[in-house]
């Protein structure tokens, strides 16, 4: 049977979860098959799915990836007996008895498609016969030790002196660099002072648009002379660094148009180069390239050395680790911002809704508001009107997140101005689906729910547009739902809609409930939601509670039955009672003393 045994640095002792179903969800959040507690974790990270094949890892669009074998998997990867997938700090091993889960080859899938593509369709295709691989500590020497005269290896040591004291200006340059193309062109002339027999050396990268790319399209990011005077055009072999790309490593060749590597590829007659050297600037944890570095000689007679090329791929991958430490900085200064960006949007739609419970003679008031990201497109307000009634107003905008939100905003002044110049409140609502009907809004539109209050009365006036219906929790501790079966269309499907009037007499104890779809759309950790049902199981009132304890038990119920779930939709609730008489002749009672 296939299993995985989890280790996590928390926990100095493995766990062994067994892979008992076709489908496992791993993550931070408590109903996931394997739950891994740790911040570097998603709620749902990964999927682990067995197929006719095998198993299969896939990453759920997780903050920081799914990596088998030091590469971040961007799609659905077959994973194999004893890999180990690492997700966060934690480490999962896959074990399996099935002899189709051995692996037949162990270099990752990602490495060895990875590529670079060319808009000229150049197709080389090096044949291979050596290569240094990067954070090699050896590689093969080529050729007998050549016997070194005094003055040799005086000259040997001055280059070495001044090797160390270009490296040290080197790594401050790195220190100091703001970002690459302000790195690039100081530490390039570093370089030309590092290899004496470079003539010129160059940097390819990908552009920013490319770099997100699959297959990024390399281009000559810089590229620094040694004779500053010439004026000959710079060229670039494609097939070496093409090469370079493929394998990962680090190539030197003594005289390049001559190498069977490079199949005396037609980019390297014509860029004239002699003796090359070039190194990958791969991403240290993802192994991806990030660009490629290349010092060559176009002058017969210079030609560069295996301990040189130790020394290009030291630089490559310094280098490297500074453009990881930039991206790094890069993303979080981002994701500062955006963090910032999104409190002051919450804070801004906090401020067009209401910031305080309104105070109407005989009855009682709650409110709850809980988007399911930082911003949301649900919607509710208190209106008082000039001929003594209330107005209560609750929408549902389509969507989620910002753009929700925004439409949220338009909402908000929409519908009270419409309740003030229109003549009528149906004539109000029809203003407001005119406004939701403009093509500017695509393919968005609103539920709305409109009560126009009598206080004296108790008489409640309802318009419904496609909303849930306002839920009325008697004082008996049965349940009613005003309007069934007559609410109109949602704001912005139906240009010409009309809205039908319903009214409705709140008897003192009733309770009514206005609420988003949040809430009968809530899933528990079984997928199961709580529906029409359940809210209606939760809002009964025997008791007689208040509008604030009812609505809060309300929320409280509905958490409960959700659990640890995730919640997928924006959540709010208006709760409004008409006080029982002996309650309201007790207020005011009470009033009258403290005023005596």
């Amino acid at each position: 049977m296939d299993r995985l045994l989890v280790k996590l640095p928390s926990s100095p002792t493995p766990t062994t979860h067994w892979i008992r179903s076709d489908s496992i969800v791993v993550g931070r959040h408590p109903y996931c098959d394997v739950v891994l507690n740790n911040n570097a974790v998603s709620r749902e990270h990964a999927r682990l799915t067995r197929r006719g094949d095998g198993v299969y890892v896939e990453d759920l669009q997780s903050r920081n990836g799914v990596w088998i074998g030091g590469v971040r998997i961007a799609e659905p990867t077959r994973i194999y007996s004893r890999d180990s997938i690492q997700i966060g700090d934690a480490t999962l091993v896959f074990y399996s008895d099935s002899p189709n889960a051995r692996r037949a080859s162990t270099l990752p899938d990602a490495a060895r498609s990875q590529s670079v593509c060319w808009r000229d369709g150049e197709q080389d295709r090096p044949n291979i016969t050596s290569e240094l691989t990067i954070n090699s500590s050896s590689f093969c020497e080529e050729g007998a030790a050549k016997r070194r005269t005094a003055c040799e290896y005086e000259r040997e040591i001055r280059l070495l002196e001044e090797r160390v004291r270009v490296l040290l200006d080197f790594a401050r340059i790195l220190g100091k660099a703001e970002d690459v193309a302000d790195l690039t062109p100081r530490f390039l002339t570093s370089v030309l002072r590092l290899f004496p027999n470079a003539d010129s050396a160059c940097v390819l990268a990908p552009s920013s648009e490319e770099a997100k790319s699959k297959r990024p399209e390399l281009k000559l990011a810089h590229y620094k002379r040694r004779d500053e005077e010439s004026d000959e055009p710079f060229r670039v072999s494609r097939a070496i660094v093409k090469h370079v790309v493929a394998t990962r490593s680090a190539v030197v060749s003594d005289a390049a148009f001559e190498d069977s590597r490079f199949d005396s590829s037609e980019s390297i007659v014509r860029s004239s180069i002699c003796s090359v050297m070039a190194a990958p600037i791969c991403d240290v944890a993802t192994n991806e390239i990030l660009g490629v570095i290349q010092v060559d000689s176009r002058k017969s007679g210079r030609r560069f050395e295996q301990d040189e090329l130790k020394l290009l791929a030291a630089v490559a991958n310094q280098i490297a680790v500074y453009m990881e430490n930039q991206n790094y900085r890069d993303a979080r200064l981002r994701e500062k911002i955006e963090r910032r960006e999104m409190e002051l949007a919450t804070q801004a739609q906090r401020g067009f809704l209401p910031i305080e419970l309104p105070k109407v003679e005989n009855y009682e008031f709650y409110d709850y508001y809980c988007p399911a990201k930082f911003v949301g497109g649900d919607y509710f307000d208190y209106v008082p009107l000039p001929d003594g009634k209330f107005a209560t107003l609750l929408g549902d905008v389509s969507g989620k997140g910002i753009s929700a939100s925004l439409l949220m905003a338009k909402l908000s002044s929409e519908a009270r101005y419409g309740l003030l110049l229109e003549k009528s409140y149906a004539a109000a609502m029809e203003r407001l689906n005119r406004v939701y009907s403009e093509n500017r809004w695509g393919d968005r539109f609103v539920t709305f729910v409109l009560t126009i209050l009598e206080p004296e009365t108790g008489t409640l006036r309802v318009y419904n547009a496609g909303h849930l219906y306002p839920t009325v929790a008697k004082a008996d501790g049965t349940v009613e739902f005003i309007g069934e079966g007559r609410n109109g269309f949602p704001l912005g499907v139906v240009p010409d809609a009309t809205y039908e009037e319903t009214v409705y007499r709140l008897e003192p104890g009733d309770a009514v409930a206005l609420m988003s779809d949040g809430f009968p759309d809530a899933t528990n950790a079984d997928d199961r939601a709580l529906g029409a049902r359940g809210v209606t199981e939760l809002f009964r009132n025997p008791d007689g509670l208040d509008a604030v304890r009812l609505g809060r038990r309300f929320v409280v119920g509905v958490l409960d039955y959700v659990g640890g779930a995730r919640q997928v939709d924006d959540q709010c609730l208006v709760v409004f009672r008409r006080k029982p008489l002996g309650e309201s002749a007790a207020a005011e009672a009470t009033s009258t003393a403290s005023d005596a």
